[in-house]
């Protein structure tokens, strides 16, 4: 599970900003999960709320960024890489300071922190603790100058991989890498714990889907397929053979973007797909390009829906409401908040626009603490709690955010529309 994550320097994200999965409020209709050797209790689902470009998807940008540092800067970054961090730009000396996060999360029943600090061309900072028994106990924490600082309780061939690490790699993708066994179940956690979902990695999670269909035979997510009422009764998947010009064209570009070795051999393989449906009797089937984008939306999400949920993983969205009613975006969250269910404690953090999700009508209505708001300061994010404000159990907080009572909406300047509407009339017809 998710405790907490803090992110500074990257992005549109100029000072630390932090979000919090931790209940304030008690919730005993919703799927809470406690957190070992606490009296507190960690959210089911996390919405983060605001206008276009306050930041919303920045924050999940900088968690995705934890990941890809974590699982890929060992083995995949080469040694001259830069490390591909976006720091905040519109502030000439903080661009140059180190970009910094800090992760704080359960994994085996045990609390842990990690985080590190980055500049473009190495880590200056990393750190893991554990909380076996509420008090911090240091696992390893890394300095300035590569020196490494390892603690009592972490054993193995902890020194040698430490000889290993590049300057603009990490010491827990080092250990992972090197299979060393205590670390490997931290690296485990941002590998498979931790699923981030974004546009541009829609046919991977559509592979999970298929995973789940064919090698899981999972009747579940077949029926939360059809649950969605998109009229989908079935999918096949097949993998068809890429024209050699395209394996090649394919394997370039991915050899470019992730920065490692891609042959045409790898690519080769195509998935096609077709989707059932059911109309008065008959079925027939569609070609996934041919299905509506609501539908395509459903297809690539079902699968870590259904890993999330059976696993008590971290699922991350970044758009939850893009392409989807407001109303299937209102019942994925409610498989998040049932308890019947989310039986093992899983998470679902998002960002949207759907402010239906906070009326008191809604389906799986957030309440104070599982909702965050972004806005823009000087060109810099501010993340903030919906809890920062006295708010009533009995509020329609649909209607006063729109309102304005709480801030991070869209500001329209009037005076520009008058310019606009002056232009518009006065070359009218040429």
């Amino acid at each position: 599970m998710l405790l907490r994550f803090a992110v500074a320097n990257f992005a549109s994200i100029r000072d630390e900003q932090e979000l919090s999965a931790i209940a304030i409020d008690r919730h005993d209709d919703l799927a809470v999960a406690p957190i070992p050797r606490s009296k507190h209790a960690v959210l089911p689902a996390i919405g983060v709320f605001g206008p276009n470009a306050s930041g919303k998807s920045n924050v999940i940008a900088a968690l995705g960024f934890v990941k890809r540092a974590v699982c890929d800067s060992h083995q995949r970054w080469r040694p001259t890489d830069e490390i591909p961090r976006r720091p905040f730009l519109l502030d000439a000396q903080k661009s140059k300071l180190p970009s910094k996060f800090t992760v704080e999360f359960v994994n085996e029943g045990t609390r842990h922190e990690y985080g590190f600090h980055c500049d473009s061309e190495k880590f200056t900072r990393e750190w893991l603790y554990s909380y076996p028994e509420g008090k911090p106990r240091r696992i390893f924490e890394r300095n300035a100058g590569h020196d490494i600082d390892f603690g009592p309780t972490l054993h193995g061939q902890r020194k040698q991989i430490a000889k290993m690490v590049r300057p603009n790699s990490l010491y827990l993708s080092a250990a992972a890498a090197n299979n060393h066994e205590q670390l490997e179940a931290i690296y485990d956690w941002f590998a498979f714990n931790l699923q981030i979902a974004t546009e541009g990695n829609f046919d991977g999670r559509l592979r999970e889907t298929r995973h789940f269909l064919e090698e899981h035979q999972s009747s579940a997510l077949l029926h939360l397929l059809k649950y969605a009422d998109l009229g989908v009764d079935g999918v096949k998947f097949a993998d068809a053979q890429l024209a050699p010009e395209h394996a090649m064209k394919l394997a370039d570009f991915i050899s470019a973007v992730e920065n490692t070795e891609v042959s045409p051999n790898q690519v080769s393989m195509a998935m096609e797909v077709e989707v059932s449906h059911a109309a008065r009797g008959k079925k027939f089937t569609l070609p996934l390009e041919h299905e509506s984008s609501g539908t395509k939306t459903w297809l690539g999400i079902a699968g870590p829906i259904i890993r999330a949920l059976t696993s008590g993983s971290v699922l991350v969205i970044d758009e939850l409401d893009a392409k989807l009613h407001h109303h299937v975006a209102g019942q994925f969250v409610r498989l998040f908040q049932d308890k019947r269910t989310n039986p093992h404690g899983a998470q679902l953090i998002f960002n949207t626009h759907d402010a239906a999700l906070l009326g008191p009508d809604a389906v799986a209505r957030l309440r104070r603490d599982q909702v965050w708001l972004t806005e823009k300061t000087d060109g810099a994010t501010q993340l903030y709690p919906l809890s920062d404000f006295k708010v009533r159990s009995i509020e329609n907080i649909e209607k006063r955010y729109l309102g304005g009572r709480y801030g991070a909406l869209p500001f329209f300047d009037e005076s520009l529309l008058s310019e606009i509407i002056s232009e518009v009339r006065a070359k009218g017809g040429h």
